[in-house]
């Protein structure tokens, strides 16, 4: 390229800014580099992935696990009580209960029996509750998202220069 002609593609630029220069050298480094904002989402989908996996097999662990306490517990109780009543037998034990001592047992029992089941209902409910409200987090969080974006947008429209 010959001096005149530099000179006149030198004319026909548009100065640049210096402000305009640290956008160009922003995305020359975008370009070069991972944005900030892929690199954390991917991180985080990354992260929940493995809680999703992990918390299924986590569950299924304790759902093992409870199976085989329960199955234990019911064999070492059905064991204990059969080696017990042999004994009492053999020895001559009288192993006859009272009308009123067994009615007592069965009511205690079957209070706990009603004591585990509500329990257990207010448990689930307040676990349909916690999902509810995690589920309206969520849609305010949306919200509350679109809300911020449209206020950005009017900074921006507000402060950007017009040509």
């Amino acid at each position: 390229m010959s001096g005149k002609q530099y000179q006149d593609s030198k004319k026909n630029q548009v100065p640049i800014h210096s402000e305009q220069k640290v956008q160009n050298k922003m995305t020359q480094t975008n370009e070069s580099q991972k944005d900030v904002f892929s690199v954390y989402t991917k991180s985080f989908d990354k992260l929940k992935s493995a809680f999703e996996r992990t918390s299924t097999q986590s569950l299924q662990s304790y759902t093992t696990l409870n199976q085989e306490i329960l199955s234990t517990w019911s064999s070492f109780i059905h064991t204990v009580a059969s080696i017990q009543q042999n004994y009492a037998n053999k020895v001559g034990v009288n192993a006859s209960l009272p009308e009123t001592s067994a009615a007592v047992i069965q009511d205690a029992t079957d209070a706990f029996v009603k004591a585990v089941e509500t329990n257990s209902k207010v448990v689930q409910t307040a676990l349909d509750a916690t999902v509810q409200n995690i589920k309206t987090v969520n849609q305010n969080t949306n919200a509350f998202a679109e809300l911020n974006q449209n206020i950005i947008n009017s900074w921006i429209s507000a402060w950007k220069p017009r040509n």
